[in-house]
């Protein structure tokens, strides 16, 4: 994956987001919400597709014993909610905007449909793309599970490595990450808290096996290695 949200350059917020199509952008205007605002709850009705056009939205679920958990952050391009494509009727997860000034663009299902009409590359694209989020979530969760929380940390940064755009490698076979999210996000994403992150990004930066720098990861050969 290229990008997480994009697959065989299709570009899904431009093919749903009406403010692409004249005739659909004056009566479509953009949703903004403040930071700390839910923009659906876990188990509210099912029926926008929703797509970010500034700002960042946590994605994430309260088991039963209230326990939260986080499976995404997403920023300007990405999309959530497009279970109701799959015939969803209710939210299994809550969203949130966790900056101030998030911009949403919403999508009804039948304003989706009407837009992406004869567009047979679209079906092909959602369909791959709901199903490799769901393999990229379900393999969160098992690491989660079964591992500790320095491989926790080790595998999201792999992960970083694979997912995100504009990885550089070095002429000496290092490779530089770009890295989207905060030291809390990453936390949150991998099941840890802040202050355990850090003894661990330190614990690979003292074994040599990376650098971390704000936004940039720099991962060094013998962390390529062990990979």
């Amino acid at each position: 994956m290229n990008n997480y949200w994009v697959f065989e350059d299709v570009n899904l917020f431009s093919l749903i987001c009406p403010h692409k199509y004249k005739g659909y952008e004056q009566d479509h205007p953009f949703i903004s919400f403040q930071k700390g605002n839910y923009i659906y709850f876990q188990g509210d009705v099912s029926s926008t597709i929703f797509l970010v056009n500034s700002g960042k939205v946590k994605i994430g679920f309260v088991d039963d014993k209230g326990e939260e958990y986080v499976t995404a952050y997403l920023k300007k391009g990405e999309i959530f909610g497009e279970n109701i494509l799959l015939n969803e009727t209710h939210r299994k997860e809550f969203a949130q905007a966790v900056e101030k000034n998030t911009s949403l663009c919403s999508v009804t299902l039948q304003q989706a449909e009407e837009l992406l009409q004869g567009n047979k590359s679209f079906t092909t694209s959602i369909y791959k793309f709901i199903g490799l989020k769901l393999k990229k979530i379900e393999r969160r969760y098992q690491i989660m599970l079964f591992r500790d929380t320095r491989t926790r940390i080790i595998e999201f940064i792999k992960e970083l490595k694979e997912d995100v755009t504009g990885t550089i490698q070095l002429i000496n076979g290092e490779i530089l990450v770009n890295n989207p999210y905060s030291q809390g996000e990453i936390a949150k994403l991998v099941g840890t808290s802040r202050p355990t992150f850090n003894i661990i990004i330190n614990e690979l930066e003292k074994e040599g096996r990376i650098v971390y720098q704000k936004n940039k990861i720099l991962l060094k050969n013998s962390f390529l290695l062990d990979s």
